[in-house]
């Protein structure tokens, strides 16, 4: 690997690094505490590179509403007099320190080194600096400016972030929203990503080198100083940064500026985000200008950003092709994984990139994929496991993981720009490229750039002067499309040429979308392959909404029923049927019974299943017609058995709670005896009593139509099991059905349930049942349940396209179905909704086959896309208005989806 490698591998395995944490739901910020009762010592160091805005800064810091410290940086004598003449007559300056320093460092240097001391100091410190940026072509003064007035506009403003401050300890950066003028994309590493991980690792912090980031865009702030603690500690040297040769990015100054709210995160301290309309109010992450990366869509940009172009070319990973996981590495871990368990091949993931990196130490340029896997079976010499079978396994796996972006691809061809020269850093060979590529895409890719082959890397600004003297597009007249902000995007720019159409990768959706964000997973990148499997297959169905519809991501997302039904239902019951199946073979169930209504959707989702689940193909999986209703009344035997008429709750006339719970005949009956309390309202549980007194007289008459009804029932099951062993399989929530079909058959009977009430416990006299999602019966909260929070709307979501299952009309030939309260259109948008979560299993099943059997779901990740429709951070009000669910049984009939 060579010595400086192998000097820096030993470095980073002595140092131990965490990730910073994400904030997710971060808590509300408590109101500012006033200005008389601040008790913090605070401070403002301002570098003035430009001696001539020093009025103007002293305008600024005139602003003060209470005493502060200045410290104050300038570049030579005269500037030093003239920092010290005008702002010693500020009134509230306590104390003044001013210093001439090297340029070197720029406005980082001063704040880190020259005032070390002073700054340890201090409780609070804003830095401000007399920001330019001249190598932009021109003044920023409006950057400059809106940074300013963001942080000390006025002494109200002043006063609420100080506020703020005392009453949050936990805060420890304010900052403005990036300027409009900061793109989207520069919310990554960039060219800074060496200085970064570098600084990062003496810091003990793991990077995501694939994430965006929140940091304050132009290095103006308020920060709590033992946040930035940390870098103080670092004692860095002023030559620690380089010489001032205008440098834009990749240096130890950058690398500092990009990594001020990743050390404020890994200290325990949370962000607050200035909004950019000047409100006062802080959020704990930054929206990064997507609203307005998010303007346009795809194809008019390419369209617009192909008129000078006389060459094209395009990505290939993640632009033109996806993956099904959130990153490749997460790819190579399921690879890895499956490995393990075929040949017994360990640590396969390292192994294989310590391959790759002592060959392209060797080589020069990027091995390819038959060179890496040469070396790598030379390394693990295992009987059996020769270099074809290595990289064979890898071709498979990424032809299984791989499928078309047809977005992009759409937009490509509407812009007029195909066929495509695909330019890429891998190392997959052109042939390799042949074989793993859906071949719609390599239908419209007539040349192949590829490192691996050419030597020439994307990331490397000579290669595309190279490539441009080679194609004589020396003139800049040289679009290029892709996903990767540095590679793509920032490194093409600096060559020349014209400025790229940056095309977000799927993963980059979760962090850049405000809406998207709960979908992240704790861990970032390095979340298992599970887990990057799921996520990584809903990111690629918001992609595609970027790629068409970027409005659609604004605000809350608006999903149709199909994304409706990949994205909420997809994840969850696959994850749901996945441990249903386990339960099944753990008591020895042979059948499982998917109860209508919601068991529509869920019996076919098994049956898709089962073409990639060996232990789902031994088990028999059927829609099985039942409801509350329809087997209430077979389970009563005795007058001692009535009480079961009135559990849990209702509100409505006694009429209706007859027809909810014993059906129509029942109810009809019953009035031909007690006519005149038909129309009594009950409240239920409290007039449980009175209702039970009412019934009495009816008793005999209920019991002999409840026989009749347990006959039909009896047969119906008798037909349905064929000797199997079965168990019921539900949403849940208190397992009446399940009780009720126990009694009616007298023997016990099993169940499994997305969510089970604390009420379930009555379900122990007949037989088990478990839960996967949250089970009251262990004495938790139901508030704290996804699931009971939204089951009417899961309910609706799961219904089928028939009516409410009302018992045998005299035989177990002879169904009876309650009216449709859907139209002929929800119907149909229904239809769509179960075929998009249909669609989610069918992506999976084909990316990794068998081993879905080891997809291990985490159970409060699957809920989160229903928590996010169900609290509105999601859109699919119009699909919604559309649906219903029935819930007579509780007296609230018709429920609308959208309620």
């Amino acid at each position: 690997m060579g010595i400086r490698a192998f000097i820096a591998r030993l470095r980073s395995a002595s140092t131990v690094r965490t990730r910073a944490s994400e904030p997710f739901d971060a808590p509300a910020l408590p109101a500012p505490v006033p200005l008389e009762q601040l008790h913090l010592r605070a401070g403002v160091m301002a570098h003035v590179f430009y001696p001539d805005l020093i009025d103007e800064f002293a305008a600024t810091l005139g602003r003060m509403p209470l005493h502060f410290t200045l410290l104050v940086s300038v570049m030579d004598a005269a500037s030093e007099t003239r920092a010290r003449e005008v702002f010693r007559r500020l009134a509230n300056v306590q104390t003044l320190v001013v210093r001439q320093v090297d340029n070197r460092g720029r406005d980082i240097a001063p704040l880190l080194v020259t005032f070390r001391e002073e700054v340890m100091a201090l409780d609070l410190l804003c830095h401000i600096h007399t920001k330019k940026s001249l190598y932009t072509g021109s003044e920023q003064q409006p950057w400059r400016q809106y940074l300013l007035d963001s942080l000390l506009g006025s002494p109200e403003r002043i006063a609420w972030i100080l506020g703020i401050f005392q009453a949050d300890p936990r805060l420890g950066l304010v900052y403005p929203e990036s300027f409009p003028g900061v793109p989207l994309w520069a919310h990554t590493w960039l060219s800074n990503a060496t200085a970064c991980e570098a600084l990062a690792q003496r810091l003990g912090i793991a990077l995501d080198a694939q994430r965006y980031i929140d940091f304050p865009a132009g290095s103006m702030f308020w920060a709590r100083v033992d946040a930035l603690r940390p870098l103080y500690d670092l004692d860095l040297p002023l030559t620690a940064f380089p010489p001032e040769h205008g440098q834009v990015d990749g240096t130890l100054q950058h690398a500092v500026e990009r990594l001020f709210g990743i050390i404020t995160r890994h200290q325990g301290f949370r962000l607050g985000i200035l909004p950019s309309d000047g409100s006062l109010a802080l959020a704990a992450e930054g929206e990064r200008n997507v609203y307005d990366a998010l303007q346009t869509g795809l194809s008019d940009r390419l369209t617009l950003a192909a008129l000078d172009a006389r060459m094209v070319t395009v990505d290939i990973f993640d632009t033109l092709v996806t993956r099904a996981f959130l990153t490749p590495a997460a790819a190579r871990d399921h690879l890895a994984w499956r490995l393990q368990r075929q040949w017994g091949i360990s640590d396969f993931a390292r192994h294989r990139a310590d391959a790759e990196s002592c060959l392209r130490e060797i080589l020069q340029r990027d091995p390819t994929l038959s060179e890496i896997h040469d070396e790598l079976a030379a390394r693990l010499s295992l009987p059996d496991v020769d270099a074809d079978m290595l990289a064979g396994a890898e071709r498979a796996h990424e032809r299984a993981v791989l499928s078309p972006r047809q977005g992009v691809l759409a937009a490509l061809a509407h812009a007029q720009l195909m066929p495509l020269t695909a330019f890429s850093d891998m190392y997959l060979s052109g042939d390799d490229m042949h074989q793993v590529l859906p071949g719609e895409v390599q239908q419209h890719v007539s040349r192949w750039w590829i490192s691996c082959e050419t030597g020439l890397r994307k990331d490397a600004e000579g290669s595309w002067k190279q490539l441009a003297q080679r194609e004589g597009r020396e003139d800049g007249r040289w679009l290029h499309v892709g996903d990767n902000e540095h590679a793509d995007i920032q490194v093409p720019q600096l060559a020349g040429l014209l400025t790229p159409v940056h095309v977000l990768r799927p993963s980059a959706l979760l962090d850049v979308v405000p809406a998207l964000r709960p979908l992240r997973h704790p861990s970032g990148t390095q979340a298992p392959w599970p887990e990057q499997l799921w996520r990584g297959l809903l990111a690629n169905g918001f992609a595609t909404l970027a790629d068409t519809s970027p409005h659609r991501l604004l605000g809350r997302p608006q999903l149709d029923a199909r994304m409706l039904g990949h994205a909420v239902l997809g994840p969850l019951v696959l994850d749901f049927l996945l441990h249903a199946v386990s339960a099944a073979h753990r008591h020895d169930v042979d059948h499982l019974l998917f109860l209508s209504r919601e068991g529509y959707l869920l019996e076919q989702a098994f049956t898709r299943l089962q073409g990639a689940y060996p232990a789902a193909t031994s088990l028999k999986g059927s829609y099985f017609l039942a409801s509350r209703r329809a087997t209430l009344l077979p389970a009563l035997f005795t007058t001692a058995d009535l009480p079961l008429i009135v559990q849990g709750t209702f509100n409505g006339p006694l009429r209706g709670l007859l027809q909810a719970r014993l059906g129509d005949e029942a109810a009809t009956q019953i009035a031909t005896l007690q006519t005149g309390l038909m129309e009594r309202d009950v409240f239920l549980p409290e007039m449980a009593g009175d209702v039970l007194h009412w019934l009495e007289p009816a008793a005999d008459a209920l019991l002999a139509l409840a026989g009749q009804q347990r006959q039909s029932y009896r047969a119906y099951w008798a037909r349905m099991m064929d000797n199997s062993t079965p168990m019921v399989v539900d949403v849940g929530y208190a397992g009446s059905i399940q009780r009720n079909l126990a009694r009616m058959l007298g023997s016990p009977l099993g169940g499994y349930y997305m969510a089970l009430r604390a009420g379930a416990s009555a379900l122990a006299d007949h037989g088990w049942a478990e839960a996967r999602y949250f089970d009251g019966r262990s004495g938790s909260s139901e508030d704290d349940s996804v699931i009971l929070a939204n089951d009417l709307l899961l309910e609706s979501l799961l219904a089928a396209p028939q009516g409410q299952f009302n018992g045998f009309a005299g035989s177990a030939d002879a169904p009876r179905f309650g009216p449709m309260e859907l139209t002929a259109k929800a119907v149909s948008t229904l239809a769509d909704v179960h075929a998009g979560a249909l669609a989610f299993i069918d992506e999976a099943c084909t990316a990794i086959g068998q081993d879905i059997a080891g997809l291990n779901l985490d159970a409060e990740g699957v809920q989160v896309p229903l928590h996010c429709l169900g609290s509105g951070r999601w859109d699919a009000d119009n699909v919604l208005a559309q649906l219903t669910t029935e819930d007579a049984f509780t007296g609230r009939g018709t429920v609308s989806a959208a309620d």
